[in-house]
């Protein structure tokens, strides 16, 4: 299992609105990510600037809040 780290309400926000618009086919370049949630492997962006959770993000998510 993996370290659970604390997110922030907008943090927390942020993932979902990842996973939303991955799930969805929308762009992710308009959502605001934050340096912690990068540095904490979260979330990565491509080399054209879009935003994508990875694994271990969606293993966030799927810890609940």
């Amino acid at each position: 299992m993996t370290k659970k780290i604390q997110l922030n309400d907008e943090q927390w926000r942020t993932l979902e609105a990842l996973r939303d618009a991955i799930a969805k086919r929308h762009p992710t370049n308009t959502i605001r990510v934050s340096s912690r949630l990068r540095s904490n492997g979260l979330v990565t962006t491509d080399r054209q600037g879009t935003c994508m959770l990875t694994d271990l993000g969606l293993s966030r998510l799927n810890q609940g809040r």
